[in-house]
């Protein structure tokens, strides 16, 4: 569980384009590449669907 949420901030710090180097290097010294994997693609699917919410809730109101 904590590989997990470790991951989950880790990319989610990456996709905001703030994760430092010492965690990254953290990463892929003792992270396991599937979980990143299996991370990165959660929340990219999570960011399309908000993407996606918000475009039609403000296209409700037009």
């Amino acid at each position: 569980m904590k590989d997990w949420l470790r991951a989950f901030a880790s990319v989610f710090a990456a996709f905001l384009g703030v994760q430092s180097e010492e965690n990254r290097e953290r990463d892929f010294q003792q992270g396991r590449f599937s979980v990143f994997v299996v991370a990165g693609i959660a929340l990219t699917l999570g960011f399309l669907l908000t993407v996606y919410v918000l475009v039609k809730v403000v296209m409700s109101f037009v």
